[in-house]
């Protein structure tokens, strides 16, 4: 059944048509806002959400049927909108809207005299969602209801904002049982103990740290960018690969300090980092987002391994099985095929994984990343730019000092402005050109062999300063 027939009961709904309602008070939320975890942040807002009406602010149409919530991330909370084709169309298409907590203000509620757009005419207390959340906003009867929604907003934005409470660090961090081996120093204690004998404290390692972990730049935002980084250290059944999830950490702060929006990276490490989320990403979040303003940024640290029988290379999630490659490892001429079917204007690559398997896994030098046997060179799409860590025959090094390995670390200096040119800019060239050495050096200490590869036009630009 049509939604309207005729002009009269297209004049019939003008009423609802009315959303430009004058603001007659705007209300700051002014009261501290206490820091609380996630689950509670979140289970305030998802209750916040249910007491009002979420509508388009303006002059609009009421041309939305209805709306709920999808999730409620950390940095983010994704909306399902249901919206009506237009004014006269009773066709309705659902539409998922991503809203970033640092994109709103929170602390604003604003009341109108008559109401705000289309089904919220009747509800004078509105909190904007901001601009950049499809210019909608959630609208009450009452002050009270919309306090309470702009308290929740704004305890969300603070735990983006400065992360994890202690609570929940701790709650994260490992709990083990007693190996055998914390067994056997338990006892040795005891027994020195009851003899008299004294044995010095052990002393815990420190962890890594490095120059590079907190990028010293920060430029414009670039909205319209995208980038996955996936970084898997220790593997369900396989070796672990070394500092591959600092990698990603550290690849992540650049990103973010280039402008990169963080609700437009996604970053995967540990159990994160599976294959079904790796494939989900690629192959349905990137296409969904990016569009011809997008510049796409790929980063992967961790294993690589070629098929024995075909030679085709593949990245090991975490669940990856070499045994399985067909089942278990993302293929990577399927990465390349997914990424250069983007709509992005550009889509850089950057590996720091190998796939020569040179020794086998069982005497696999230490902070080496391959698996099996050589592969052959993958074909990279004309409209890709990749950097691959080393060539098809080699194997990666690792900077223990640094706590990264080789090519990332020497990668991201040169993306910070090592390698840029007398007018400022770092060209993929300009990048190979200075990490290529310095990553050669590097592994010629460890007694091994190390170039890294460029793939595609070199003469793109990766960043200007």
């Amino acid at each position: 059944m049509p939604r309207i027939h005729s002009l009269f009961l297209l004049t019939s709904l003008l009423p609802f048509l009315a959303g430009c309602a004058t603001v007659v008070a705007r209300h700051q939320v002014t009261e501290e806002v206490p820091r609380v975890s996630f689950k509670t942040a979140k289970k305030d807002l998802l209750a916040a959400f249910k007491t009002g009406l979420l509508e388009k602010r303006g002059f609009v149409a009421a041309t939305m049927r209805g709306w709920s919530v999808s999730e409620v991330r950390e940095d983010a909370v994704d909306l399902v909108i249901e919206k009506y084709l237009g004014l006269l169309s009773d066709q309705v298409v659902a539409t998922k809207v991503t809203c970033a907590y640092d994109d709103m203000d929170g602390a604003a509620i604003n009341q109108y005299k008559t109401g705000g757009a289309g089904r919220a005419a009747n509800l004078t207390y509105e909190v904007p969602l901001g601009h950049r959340c499809a210019d909608l906003a959630m609208f009450w009867q009452d002050k009270g209801p919309a306090e309470t929604f702009a308290k929740a907003l704004l305890a969300m934005k603070l735990r983006a904002a400065q992360g994890p409470t202690p609570e929940e660090e701790a709650a994260s961090r490992p709990q083990q049982g007693i190996s055998k081996e914390d067994l056997a120093s338990i006892v040795q204690a005891a027994v020195a103990g009851a003899t008299g004998a004294s044995k010095p404290e052990a002393r815990t390692a420190p962890a890594p740290s490095s120059d590079i972990d907190t990028p010293s730049h920060k430029l414009p935002e670039r909205p319209d960018d995208f980038a996955v980084v996936v970084g898997v250290s220790r593997y369900s059944d396989i070796p672990e690969a070394q500092y591959a999830d600092r990698d990603a950490e550290a690849v992540k702060k650049h990103l973010l300090s280039l402008g990169l929006p963080s609700r437009n990276v996604v970053h995967l490490t540990g159990e994160k980092a599976g294959y079904k989320a790796i494939e989900k990403f690629v192959e349905t979040w990137l296409p969904r987002n990016a569009d011809e303003r997008s510049r796409v940024f790929f980063y992967f640290s961790g294993h690589g391994a070629p098929d024995p029988q075909t030679g085709q290379a593949y990245l090991l999630p975490f669940d990856g099985d070499p045994s399985f490659l067909e089942n278990t490892g993302y293929p990577l001429k399927r990465l390349y095929e997914k990424l250069s079917s983007l709509k992005a204007t550009e889509v850089v690559v950057v590996l720091d994984a190998c796939f020569s398997g040179a020794g086998g896994r069982s005497v696999l030098a230490k902070g080496a990343r391959p698996l099996v046997m050589t592969t052959e060179n993958t074909a990279v799409p004309g409209n890709l730019t990749v950097f691959a860590a080393a060539s098809a025959d080699q194997v990666t090094s690792t900077l223990d000092d640094q706590g990264h390995g080789a090519f990332t670390y020497y990668f991201l200096k040169g993306l910070s402005g090592a390698a840029k040119d007398a007018s400022g800019r770092v060209t993929a060239q300009g990048l190979l050109d200075y990490l290529k050495p310095k990553v050669a050096d590097a592994a010629r200490v460890q007694n091994r062999e190390q170039a890294p590869v460029l793939q595609g036009r070199a003469d793109r630009e990766l960043v200007r300063y």
